[in-house]
């Protein structure tokens, strides 16, 4: 390895660092010798804390950090993969998706309850449409909640009792790479309670013209969580969605054959499509692009269509 200083960039919100500490922490094993540094980029999304996720976007936490790289701040950046659109700039490319930290979502409650032991009227806070849509369908006599922020403020908001919150929905990943894994009540089975697509997993991205810090990355790559990130992010590609649409894909792999639930309701979710498809795993893409397009074609995909046309 060339005697390099490799920039590794993330976000600098507490999850964001951890996320880039494993990374580091991960590459290091690989090669103590490695220099690396570390640094904090600050993004459109943590400078814009008010408005919804679904009306600006997943693409504001991560513009800052490919900018960071196409002018050389960075080399590396690190990226929660949920984030990261389909398609990338031209100049850049994800060299690298390490394994997969737990997928599933997690509820967190003030009174240690799972989802189906809280009480009816009970108030519970997300800011994602894809869990809004799930925990309306399977507790339609749960009260909704929209909540934004971190991680700790979100968990501080339900301990402060300000807002009359009975529990939150959290990705288990996070809950786990925080150190927080004592705050979960009830895991929720990411093939019921599907989870969004690429959750739990990383994005390495470089400039397509650094051979060197494309290698480096690579060192760190697990196959079984590319497959099965593709296959979801193929489903989310095809089906066209937006930001606001509740989506939901997630994939497993099973002596070479992929199996891939999907969900898609209408933000009220009054209507939804959940499928279950198997193929073997080369076949990753093709099956999100399959199952996408199935959907799209039954009877009940109107909700879809306008959404894929936005």
């Amino acid at each position: 390895m060339p005697d390099r200083t490799y920039i590794v960039g993330s976000r600098g919100s507490a999850l964001a660092v951890k996320q880039r500490e494993e990374v580091v922490s991960a590459l290091m094993i690989r090669d103590p010798d490695l220099q690396l540094r570390q640094v904090d980029i600050r993004t459109a999304g943590d400078i814009n804390t008010h408005a919804t996720v679904s009306s600006i976007g997943t693409s504001v936490f991560v513009d800052g950090l490919q900018r960071a790289i196409l002018s050389g701040e960075i080399d590396i950046a690190v990226h929660s993969m949920k984030d990261l659109p389909t398609s990338a700039p031209d100049r850049l490319t994800v060299a690298a998706v390490p394994y997969r930290e737990d997928p599933r979502d997690a509820i967190v409650s003030r009174s240690r309850a799972g989802l189906d032991d809280l009480p009816s009227g009970s108030v519970v806070a997300t800011g994602s449409p894809r869990r809004a849509a799930l925990l309306h369908i399977r507790r339609p006599d749960i009260v909704l909640h929209h909540i934004r922020g971190n991680v700790n403020t979100r968990i501080q908001r339900l301990d402060d009792g300000n807002l009359e919150l009975d529990a939150l929905i959290l990705a288990t990943a996070g809950l786990n790479r925080l150190g927080l894994q004592h705050r979960i009540a009830q895991h929720l089975g990411c093939m019921d309670f599907v989870s969004a697509p690429a959750q739990g997993a990383l994005a390495l991205e470089c400039r397509m013209d650094d051979s060197e810090a494309i290698d480096l990355c690579k060192s760190i790559e697990h196959d079984e969580t590319r497959t099965c990130v593709e296959a979801e992010r193929s489903f989310v590609k095809h089906i066209g969605a937006g930001c606001s649409t509740p989506i939901g894909a997630h994939a497993k792999i099973n002596d070479g054959t992929i199996t891939l639930t999907a969900f898609v309701s209408d933000v009220a979710a009054s209507a939804a499509i959940m499928t279950t498809k198997s193929a073997p795993a080369i076949d990753a893409s093709e099956l999100g692009r399959d199952i996408a397009r199935e959907m799209l074609e039954s009877t009940i995909a109107e909700f879809i269509a306008p959404i894929g046309r936005g």
